[in-house]
């Protein structure tokens, strides 16, 4: 029996594996930024896909490859930036209560906890990160009930970690009462992150802009006078 003549098939060459993983990792992440910045300028319903892929010079591939959906590429604009600060915030939380041992952490340490994370994330990522604060801005003017439910499990269980602490810390106060105050400090923190590039926001011309410590000191302190204060009697306002 004659041996086969037809030329064997051989299988593709497969890409360079460190060639490509880091050339993906920079088209994924330009979408992102793309994404993001539109997503903050027009909102997210009105900013097609084919809006994205052409301000990122991607292709609808690259789209597909890495997120799949419209809804998962929302998903990953907000998990990127959330994740990481949320988990600044347990880390520092963990590490506070383990200093204080059975004793309730100051609640200057807890609110730094909370909000230093935010901060130093924010000044790390630059100019790249007002797009994400005008997004977070929007995305309360502009309810979304599908994004309700992404910030709700992103936030949930941190929120919910430094109720109680802030709970033992000022026992006096309701739950009630601290969940609106929580509120007050993390407005407060938000639109301090949206300003925080500008120069002109204050009185009296130009100042000199805040760095990172700088807003920290600050916002924990207006945060820290604010949750302490309290009541007049009968829980009215006065």
């Amino acid at each position: 029996m004659k041996a086969s003549t037809r030329p064997t098939r051989r299988a593709p060459a497969a890409f360079p594996k460190e060639v490509a993983e880091p050339e993906l990792a920079v088209t994924r992440d330009r979408i992102l930024d793309t994404a993001e910045r539109l997503f903050a300028e027009q909102g997210m319903e009105r900013t097609s896909i084919r809006q994205i892929t052409a301000a990122a010079e991607a292709n609808l591939g690259a789209i597909n490859y890495h997120f799949g959906t419209k809804q998962k590429l929302i998903e990953a604009v907000f998990t990127r930036r959330l994740e990481p600060v949320n988990r600044r915030r347990m880390t520092l939380l963990d590490e506070a209560e383990l200093r204080a041992g059975h004793q309730s952490p100051a609640l200057e340490i807890l609110l730094e906890a909370m909000i230093r994370p935010a901060v130093e994330g924010s000044f790390a990522a630059g100019e790249r990160n007002i797009s994400f604060m005008r997004l977070m801005a929007r995305c309360h003017s502009e309810p979304n009930p599908a994004i309700e439910r992404l910030m709700r499990a992103q936030f949930q269980p941190v929120m919910a970690r430094f109720a109680a602490a802030f709970g033992r810390a000022l026992p006096a106060l309701s739950r009630e009462e601290m969940s609106w105050r929580m509120i007050f400090m993390s407005g407060a923190m938000l639109h301090s992150l949206l300003i925080s590039s500008k120069e002109d926001v204050l009185p009296g011309g130009p100042h000199k802009k805040l760095d990172a410590d700088g807003l920290v000191y600050r916002l924990v302190g207006f945060a820290a006078a604010g949750m302490k204060t309290p009541l007049p009697e009968g829980g009215r306002p006065l």
